[in-house]
């Protein structure tokens, strides 16, 4: 079943993060920071089925360039250098029609902010989720254009980058709205890629108490839970999301035979309707038929009583 997933969150100095190290894990490359000095080498990662940059400057770039200049495009010690987006790709779809759907929504961020996106596909995990594709759209957290010399520059933050205060004096919502909005792209897109593909299926990006479909919510678990997971090890979140799935399952079980006794019963009650018109359907032709039958015997006596009553005339006519 197509579930519904798109989180994102920053890679920030703060939290000991870099733009060049976080794309080298999701794109399992081997990349050099120039401004550390160290060097990140993911090539042994398995799972990663597809890497792509996505922009509308019409040049190729290149990925280690691309997140080196995304550092040395910021100088203070807690700068956010990037934002990256975690969806969930549908299992119902092909691997390219998956694909194909990634870089739909690369391209609708990077039409919507001016930035250039970089997003890897990673398969489902041997310990997990057989299922679970999922994709990382690593996004550079200034607009993207071309100097005089066509080379590549990052200007301005993008506008979901800016403050709240900011946003305010512009005129602008809350980045919060602004996230929202682009939940709802996600599933939107997705959905057009699922009805392409023949699939029924739908996602929805509210929230479960938003769709009041009387399901609880799990939390999210994290890096370290869901290596812990795949150890085989419980935590306090995985036991409490363990326990979440079990009650939503039970609920959508009892509201699935619900629907289908609620069917049955409305079908048991057209096709006792249905009986019932068939029997009166029957019994009205067979009155009429007892109608016709009687009309026909009416008939018959009445000829046969003027036969009676007329012998005189085939005998000659009237006498005086």
């Amino acid at each position: 079943m197509a579930i519904y997933h798109c989180t994102t969150k920053t890679v920030n100095r703060s939290s000991g993060r870099t733009a060049v190290a976080s794309m080298a894990y999701r794109a399992g490359e081997k990349l050099k920071d120039e401004r550390t000095g160290l060097t990140h080498d993911f090539t042994k990662k398995d799972g990663v089925t597809h890497t792509e940059i996505v922009s509308n400057l019409n040049i190729e770039i290149d990925r280690s360039q691309l997140w080196n200049l995304a550092e040395q495009s910021e100088n203070r010690k807690d700068a956010r250098t990037a934002r990256e987006w975690v969806i969930a790709l549908p299992d119902e779809l092909t691997a390219d029609q998956r694909k194909d759907l990634a870089k739909d929504f690369a391209t609708a961020l990077v039409d919507r902010y001016g930035v250039i996106a970089d997003f890897a596909i990673h398969e489902p995990s041997k310990g997990g989720n057989d299922k679970n594709h999922h994709a990382h759209i690593m996004l550079t957290t200034r607009k993207a254009e071309l100097d005089t010399d066509n080379n590549l520059i990052l200007t301005t933050k993008a506008d979901i980058e800016l403050s709240n205060a900011k946003r305010k004096s512009l005129d602008m919502g809350t980045t919060q709205d602004e996230i929202k909005q682009i939940r709802e792209t996600w599933a939107n897109l997705a959905n057009r890629a699922l009805e392409r593909a023949g699939i029924q299926e739908k996602i929805d990006h509210r929230s479960y108490a938003a769709q009041g479909n009387g399901l609880q919510a799990t939390v999210h678990e994290g890096t370290k839970v869901t290596q812990l997971r795949r150890q085989g090890i419980d935590t306090e979140i995985s036991r409490f999301n363990d326990h979440v799935k079990q009650q939503n399952f039970r609920y959508i079980s009892q509201q699935t035979l619900s629907k289908e006794n609620t069917i049955n019963n409305g079908l048991s009650r057209a096709n006792q309707g249905f009986e019932a018109w068939q029997k009166n359907q029957e019994t009205q032709r067979l009155e009429m038929e007892r109608q016709a039958e009687l009309k026909k015997q009416q008939e018959r006596e009445m000829k046969q009583a003027e036969h009676k009553a007329s012998p005189s005339l085939s005998k000659g006519g009237w006498s005086r």
